[in-house]
């Protein structure tokens, strides 16, 4: 389908060095037939560069405790060239990083949220957990909703799509930065004016063999001072809890920042 046919943008993700990232990008969008564009990226940020980027050490230390990673600098400038590029455009963008696994069901799903822009603007359609709010919901089809996240953490940008609208209330917020790049779109970290849903079920996945080469969640270990105790979750008296609090959360009105 010629670019100008397709009434979305693809922007990829991937450092110039991750090969085996951009190949598959290449081989998976081509496969289904979109048209895409791989994004400016940046390489890791290190301290010496942290005023010139934007990134805020002193609140970065007092919201999460800890400084960001390069890697993890690196990966928020890369998603906010992709904001600047889809806020640039006249129609919805979708972005992937080099992990992100598409197939026929995620271009439909794509290609239904490009036709009715007005009514969200960002939609999830990867993330590692999303407990769907009651409230709010939108069927596309018969196997896909649109529904609010209904709990704060919802990690990973892997794949999402943006209206031009939605991406330049990111850029315009983010000029200064103090969170990794998924707590700072859906972490619920920070308030937003944003009409942000999940795709639910995930209309993408993660390719493994990709998804296993990227060093961020090491670096950020690293970083992490606090180290939580993994808590049984076949105890039933844990089940239980974990059951009343995904009901408090599906039922209570989402936050505005989600």
């Amino acid at each position: 389908m010629p670019s100008s046919e397709q009434p979305y943008n693809v922007l990829g993700i991937a450092q110039p060095t991750e090969t085996e990232r951009r190949q598959h990008l290449d081989e998976m969008l081509s496969g289904l037939g979109m048209h895409y564009e791989l994004v400016k990226t940046s390489p890791p940020v290190h301290q010496n560069r942290w005023q010139e980027v934007g990134f805020n050490h002193q609140k970065s230390l007092s919201l999460i405790g800890r400084d960001l990673s390069p890697g993890e600098i690196g990966c928020f400038l890369s998603h906010r060239n992709a904001w600047k590029a889809a806020a640039a455009s006249d129609k919805p963008s979708v972005i992937l990083e080099g992990d992100a696994k598409l197939d026929p069901d995620s271009r439909r799903v794509i290609e239904m949220l490009s036709h009715r822009p007005g009514q969200w603007e960002l939609a999830m359609l990867y993330y590692s957990k999303c407990v769907p709010s009651a409230w709010f919901q939108q069927r596309l089809n018969d196997d896909f909703i649109l529904a609010k996240f209904a709990n704060r953490r919802a990690y990973c940008l892997a794949a999402y799509m943006v209206t031009p609208s939605g991406a330049k209330k990111l850029v315009d917020l983010s000029e200064q930065f103090y969170l990794p790049a998924d707590d700072f779109v859906s972490g619920g970290w920070i308030r937003k004016d944003l009409d942000m849903f999940a795709v639910v079920p995930k209309a993408a996945g993660l390719c493994e063999v990709q998804s296993g080469k990227s060093n961020l969640e090491e670096e950020r270990s690293k970083l992490h001072k606090r180290r939580r105790k993994k808590k049984d979750e076949s105890n039933l008296i844990r089940r239980l809890e974990l059951f009343i609090r995904e009901f408090g959360q599906r039922y209570r009105p989402p936050r505005k920042s989600l």
